[in-house]
């Protein structure tokens, strides 16, 4: 980026290569004990001390914030400019790890399954490479490590608890680990990367009673199931075909003897789109359908939305950084833009609503072998020739 915004001079392959190669086996010690010790969300306490301690000996400075975990820092460059954020997840998942590694996780029932370790230890080798090389850069660069990500709420929390109180970036970028790449591919996807996702709850309510004698009942297992079946109307005739949208019901509860109509039953899901109008759209066309739907039955329906994060975009001008910073490091063989949208979620799209939609996430394989099911990659060393993000 130049004319006032954030200019960094291109740094060669070899140069990163050989700053790679020199901090090796320390980064790898960080992603190990990272991965030992994973955390929840908003319980990254040891996480949280480590990667403060780690930015505070390579000369970065931390920032005062609110939040009780998660880490934002500053490294400023030889002259005045703009602020550029790189983002990464710092906690865990509650998943048991069955790899057997030597450096497999110490804690019952939790687990860096979605490879957030390799997240955090990026960034933080991020930030050690720009302490070094400050006079590199203009500008300052802000790094962020979120807490909280899988339970979707870490960056509002970050952001309402101080994060941007006295930097704002011009632009935010991040990475996440993609076992589906080939090994050492940066993958960019241009536009809508990830889906928005809200929690949709229906609350049926009837009149129970006997099994033997529903016509005095309001029976609210079938009106849910009427509900269940034409919720799905509002994505394939509420829109149109060509946005990509999902609804899915994976929680529905009712009753507790199989000869007892109960009173109610309440299920749950997941809504998620790319669009924010089609977002609107079907969540009027939810409550419209399943409200009418319980009306015509004698019963009704309470809807309620928890809204979740809006839908990720990858702006033009930040895929187009990416990529050229990309090609030039690992090369054009090794970068890929036929990335498809994922409608997965994540809170990185928080971040940039409130940073004004200029940045983006990219994908990236560092390791030969990566299975998040099992929890983590299986090798015990970085493989990429590439060098890391």
């Amino acid at each position: 980026m130049d004319d006032g915004k954030f200019t960094m001079e291109s740094a060669s392959q070899n140069e990163l290569l050989i700053w790679l190669h020199q901090e090796e086996n320390h980064l790898l010690e960080l992603r190990h004990e990272l991965h030992r010790n994973p955390e929840l969300g908003h319980k990254e306490f040891h996480t949280t001390e480590l990667i403060r301690k780690e930015l505070a000996s390579y000369g970065a400075e931390i920032l005062p914030g609110r939040y009780k975990t998660g880490v934002a820092a500053i490294v400023k460059g030889n002259a005045d400019g703009p602020v550029v954020a790189l983002r990464e997840d710092i906690d865990a998942l509650p998943i048991q790890e069955r790899t057997g590694l030597p450096f497999a996780s110490k804690i019952s029932g939790v687990s860096h399954a979605c490879g957030h370790d390799i997240h955090t230890t990026a960034l933080l080798g991020c930030a050690a490479y720009l302490c070094k090389h400050r006079d590199s850069f203009q500008g300052t660069v802000m790094f962020i490590f979120q807490c909280a990500e899988e339970t979707f709420d870490g960056a509002a929390t970050m952001m309402a608890d101080g994060l941007f109180d006295e930097w704002h970036p011009k632009m935010v970028f991040g990475f996440h680990c993609a076992p589906s790449l080939p090994l050492g591919v940066v993958g960019i996807c241009r536009g809508a990367s990830n889906a928005s996702c809200d929690t949709v709850t229906l609350k049926v309510v009837g009149k129970g009673g006997h099994g033997a004698h529903p016509d005095l009942c309001v029976d609210p297992i079938i009106i849910a199931a009427n509900i269940l079946t034409s919720l799905q109307t509002a994505i394939s005739r509420e829109k149109d075909p060509m946005q990509s949208s999902v609804l899915t019901i994976g929680s529905l509860h009712g009753g507790n003897a199989p000869n007892v109509i109960p009173n109610e039953v309440v299920m749950q899901g997941t809504l998620r789109t790319f669009d924010a109008s089609v977002r609107n759209k079907l969540k009027d066309a939810i409550q419209r359908i399943a409200e009418n739907s319980a009306k015509a039955m004698g019963g009704i329906c309470e809807v309620t939305f928890d809204d979740g994060m809006p839908p990720l975009i990858n702006s033009n001008l930040s895929s187009d950084i990416v990529e050229q910073a990309a090609q030039s490091v690992v090369g054009r063989e090794y970068v890929s833009t036929n990335i498809n949208p994922s409608m997965g979620s994540d809170d990185f799209s928080c971040i940039l609503e409130v940073c004004g939609s200029d940045g983006m996430q990219r994908a990236f394989r560092p390791f030969a072998q990566a299975d998040h099911c099992r929890g983590c990659s299986t090798v015990d060393k970085l493989e990429n020739k590439n060098g890391c993000d």
